[in-house]
């Protein structure tokens, strides 16, 4: 009886398995998908295959590690967001510019029996600032001050194969906002006072992979991948009233490590890891009273380092 449950369960994870993976080939067909990623994707598919069959392997009576388990953890941490943007039909080109952030994270996940549930985000809390460098042409045209702070909140359904990997989709929101202020200007002596904000919000269909590999009784190793498209932006700046330019395309990757300690069997010390690209392609040119405006394809590249506490229940 124990054999055919385990056969089942391997039948059924090899068809999800194969359904994720048709449901992202249709899906790469209609969205723009990293270059790098596709190759790691084909050459991770079979090995992905190969773990949902590590039940079957196992004698029907060894006990398997601990798979998804529900909790909530929150923790403080650095994050570190390095951003630039470009005309390329002006030869404008943004220096790449790194703003270190002090940020709040939290998350949390409901097992219910063979899916999960969950939520994570982060909270800026005390943000930086640096110093914003413009070139046209390869001439310095402009100089400014820029801070920049993100907030995110992610939820999302999943489904639990076993200890090592378990898909799951949701959605994401995202929210940014830049300051620039302390105007530099080639052609201008001294500094121009006055500020541009600019605020971004977004939601985004989240696609993801996370695991959890043991080391002994009271280490263990966990991870998340995740790729994001938007479906829903819109874009507002101060010193442009009434342009909001919407809808616009990109797509973000994070790649997670967590290393946790448990001090207890319900608590555990968390120290994680992430790093990631936000990608947006940039609005089309409108005229806006006498001015033709865009906003710029942009990049933010962005790492960042947590300690949390988790509380299993």
């Amino acid at each position: 009886y124990q054999e055919n449950i385990q056969w089942k369960k391997l039948i059924l994870n090899s068809l999800l398995i194969t359904f994720l993976l048709s449901l992202f080939v249709l899906f790469a067909e209609f969205v723009t998908i990293p270059v790098i990623l596709v190759p790691i994707l084909v050459i991770l598919s079979p090995i992905f295959l190969c773990i949902a069959c590590i039940p079957i392997c196992n004698s029907v009576n060894a006990e398997e590690p601990q798979s998804i388990q529900s909790y909530v953890s929150v923790g403080v941490g650095w994050e570190q967001l390095s951003y630039t943007e470009e005309v390329p039909e002006l030869f404008l080109v943004a220096s790449d510019t790194e703003v270190n952030n002090l940020v709040l994270y939290f998350d949390g996940t409901k097992r219910l029996n063979d899916f999960f549930v969950g939520f994570k985000g982060v909270l800026p809390v005390i943000y930086g600032d640096s110093q914003e460098d413009w070139e046209k042409a390869g001439q310095d045209v402009q100089s400014n001050s820029l801070s920049y702070r993100r907030t995110k909140v992610d939820a999302y359904l999943g489904y639990i194969l076993n200890h090592v990997i378990n898909p799951y989709i949701g959605t994401n929101w995202s929210y940014s906002h830049q300051k620039r202020n302390d105007f530099r200007t080639a052609n201008t002596p001294g500094v121009t006072k006055g500020s541009v904000t600019e605020e971004v919000n977004s939601l985004s269909f989240l696609f993801g992979l996370q695991g959890k590999l043991p080391i002994n009784t009271q280490w263990s190793f966990a991870y998340f991948i995740e790729y994001l498209h938007p479906y829903y932006s819109k874009v507002e700046n101060s010193s442009v009233d009434g342009w909001e330019p919407s809808d616009i395309d990109g797509y973000a990757y994070s790649f997670t490590g967590q290393l946790e300690y448990l001090f207890s069997e319900k608590t555990a010390l968390i120290v994680q890891a992430v790093g990631g690209k936000q990608h947006w392609d940039g609005s089309d040119w409108k005229r806006v009273d006498n001015f033709r405006v865009k906003w710029p394809e942009n990049e933010t590249e962005f790492i960042g380092g947590y300690v949390s506490f988790k509380k299993y229940f």
